[in-house]
């Protein structure tokens, strides 16, 4: 076999861009800017290729959304990366057909329906990684002998403008902010308890203010809910994230299911206290008591009561802002980038 034209090809077929083609991304870039050649191999019309556009030494392939067209764009590279779940079978494709070893990055904890298919493409991955202890349990529930490494997400590494940070504050004058940032679906985020928590607080608690951040398929039924309470806004998609989340005093986070959270580690770089589900991967960074609250899922008055307790005491308040911004540091790209590329030169 004549030598790979490409180091890494990452591919990616979802539909959208959530945090884990935020992932996909930044890992890219990280790559990028130590000299390695990628190709990347997204959905024709996925906001990634703009969104990538600027980084140099990639090629961006556009395909059709199935795992044959995603394997066969991968020929001529070295090691292919599979970001996402339908991207395993494009892994597989481009090993059958080219011998490329294939890393699976394995992002939810949800059940897969057992399929000899993905069993096959599974055990002949050179490498599985997950991105929390959850996840690992939920590959070695599926996947008998399966022994995943653990490579946490990173934090997106946002900056914020001190101007707009004011400017987003100033819309709430002497308001506490309590904010999320999120793809705006209940089934996986939970944020119908957010407003649930609006409603009973908002006679009680008149400063604090709720601020959701995202877009997403519940976003007209969230309005619906909200109706005519003035203590929670939905800002929609908003590309200045950072500025947001310095903005906010508190960072709501009440998931039903969550592989790790990666909003959560942004949230950390800024230094914010989080109040969180106390679910699947979330404790892996959020440590309660020490950098933030956990709750159970959808129990407004347990979230009630957590956000006191960490408004409450502003010595401690101070001590989770120091703490998270210390700790984020764990979770920076180049960690998460070091871990890969011991990943690819092991295959």
């Amino acid at each position: 076999m004549s030598e790979p034209d490409v180091d890494y090809c990452h591919l990616n077929l979802a539909k959208h861009y959530r945090g884990g083609e935020r992932q996909t991304e930044i890992l890219i870039r990280e790559l990028a800017s130590r000299g390695y050649s990628q190709r990347l191999v997204i959905k024709r019309g996925n906001s990634l290729k703009e969104r990538c556009r600027d980084i140099p030494g990639l090629e961006v392939c556009e395909v059709a959304s199935n795992p044959v067209a995603a394997g066969w764009a991968a020929r001529g590279c070295r090691v292919v990366h599979a970001h996402e779940g339908r991207t395993v079978y494009g892994g597989l494709v481009a090993n059958l057909l080219f011998g490329i070893p294939y890393v699976i990055t394995r992002r939810v904890v949800a059940p897969q329906k057992d399929r000899v298919l993905r069993r096959w493409a599974y055990r002949r991955a050179a490498r599985i990684v997950a991105i929390s202890s959850a996840v690992v349990r939920s590959i070695q529930a599926r996947f008998d002998g399966a022994q995943p490494a653990i490579i946490p997400d990173a934090h997106s590494g946002f900056t914020a403008d001190g101007t707009a940070v004011e400017a987003i504050r100033g819309q709430y004058p002497g308001k506490t902010l309590i904010g999320h940032v999120g793809a705006l679906v209940h089934s996986h985020k939970g944020q119908m308890t957010i407003i649930e928590v609006a409603r009973r607080v908002a006679e009680s608690r008149p400063d604090w203010q709720f601020v959701i951040c995202g877009d997403g398929e519940d976003e007209r039924r969230y309005r619906e809910a909200i109706g005519d309470l003035e203590n929670i806004e939905l800002t929609g998609w908003v590309e200045n994230v950072g500025d947001y989340l310095a903005s906010f005093d508190v960072f709501l986070y009440p998931s039903l299911h969550e592989a790790l959270g990666s909003t959560l580690l942004d949230a950390m770089h800024f230094g914010v206290p989080i109040v969180a589900s106390k679910v699947d991967g979330i404790p892996d960074v959020v440590e309660d008591g020490v950098n933030g609250k956990l709750v159970p899922p959808e129990q407004p008055e347990a979230i009630i009561a957590a956000i006191d307790e960490v408004l409450g005491d502003r010595r401690k308040l101070q001590a989770m802002r120091d703490g998270n911004r210390e700790k984020a540091k764990l979770f920076d790209v180049a960690h998460m980038t070091n871990a890969y590329l011991n990943v690819y030169e092991g295959v």
